[in-house]
């Protein structure tokens, strides 16, 4: 089983290091600086207009191609007659070009950067501020997917796959959220309401096909209204962590942990396995897997008890397979006991990890007995 390091136990980090960092920004109604007239720049140049920039094209006549001809008589970019200079910065927020040369990419870069205006430079990354992924549209809802320059192909081929997961519908279902939300943030506080609310759409969203319709709509509304007079209630989910191997987690697993606001864990618990953890969640280091110091599981059952009454989605990560432990049987009858809603989601054993990774022979569950008695108990 792969351990935490003291210093990992001390700050389990949040989000592993960033090559980038990716922002989303709003060009609407903005000024945004385009110098050359190729079907590269025209590429860029549409995308911009189509964020609501207005796009000013340095070019002259001549170095007009085609793809920059069509988006001039969509009246979508508007076409200086003359080639780019220091003066073209005013008043835009954004500047990128289609240089010949890395002198031209230089002095273009840096008058940018002179402006105070971001700057990219096409195909020349080591002229550019800023980059620009590869787009998954679905308006509102945009992915951008980069491989920080290293495979422009790689991120092509993961944004057609991405497509294929991503209904067509999903604009609408985005559109409908983006209308409700005012009236969910003015009914409904901040904490496990109004997550249940975003949780019920998000699956309705997934598991339809088609745009929501009027009566999508109205069931909706009509969930907020239903959740206003629910009292607030926690709840507590058990999930075995594995052998450390975040692959390994059952889809169940992943989504309780992208819905927690606590998350309790040992330090059998994996970095890769904290890693898919909601990232406003807060995470507690509760114990080391070997510790066996009296009143220790009786003083995790009344921390957990005590969480979870004050309305929140407390997930307990056990290292290995949760079901298999006796203490975690006793301690999901412990919190029934006390009122509150429990699940458990197994894990499996380290022996079954090995196996699944082709480290060991085939895993045989001697653990089952224990497994159906503590999943019984869940239940």
């Amino acid at each position: 089983m792969r351990k935490r390091s003291s210093q990992q136990n001390e700050d389990p980090g949040r989000i592993e290091p960033l090559a980038k960092l990716p922002v989303f920004w709003n060009l609407t109604d903005k000024r945004a600086v385009i110098a050359g007239g190729s079907d590269a720049a025209a590429w860029k140049a549409e995308l911009l207009a189509a964020c609501g920039a207005h796009v000013d094209v340095y070019a002259e006549a001549e170095g007009i191609g085609a793809a920059m001809q069509d988006l001039v008589e969509g009246k979508k970019v508007v076409v200086q007659n003359q080639p780019w200079h220091t003066g073209v910065f005013h008043g835009a927020v954004m500047a990128i070009a289609d240089c010949e040369s890395d002198d031209e990419a230089r002095a273009f870069s840096c008058a940018a950067r002179a402006a105070g205006v971001a700057f990219n430079i096409i195909d020349r990354p080591a002229y550019c501020q800023f980059q620009f992924g590869s787009i998954v549209n679905r308006s509102p809802v945009i992915l951008s997917i980069s491989t920080d320059g290293a495979a422009p192909i790689l991120a092509q081929a993961i944004r057609r796959r991405v497509e294929t997961l991503l209904p067509p519908s999903l604009k609408g279902w985005a559109a409908t959220a983006q209308a409700l939300r005012t009236t969910v943030n003015s009914q409904l506080e901040p904490g496990p309401k109004r997550r249940a609310f975003w949780e019920r759409f998000v699956d309705r969203c997934f598991s339809s096909t088609k745009p929501p319709s009027e009566l999508d709509r109205q069931e909706l509304v009509s969930d907020v209204e239903r959740l206003c007079s629910l009292p607030i209630t926690g709840s507590v989910i058990i999930v075995g962590a594995g052998p450390g191997d975040a692959e390994l987690l059952t889809l169940k697993a992943v989504r309780c942990l992208q819905s927690a606001d606590l998350i309790l864990f040992d330090d059998g618990v994996s970095s890769d396995v904290l890693e898919l953890a909601r990232r406003e969640a807060k995470r507690m280091l509760v114990g080391a897997v070997e510790e066996d110091e009296p009143g220790r599981d009786m003083n995790l059952r009344q921390l957990v008890t005590g969480l979870a009454r004050t309305g929140k989605r407390v997930v307990l990560l056990k290292a290995g397979d949760a079901a298999a432990s006796e203490a975690v049987a006793s301690m999901i009858t412990e919190l029934q006991m006390a009122g509150l809603q429990v699940d458990l989601i197994p894990g499996i054993s380290e022996s079954a990890g090995l196996s699944a990774r082709g480290h060991a022979p085939a895993y045989v569950e001697a653990t089952a007995p224990r497994a159906r008695n503590a999943r019984a108990q869940a239940r």
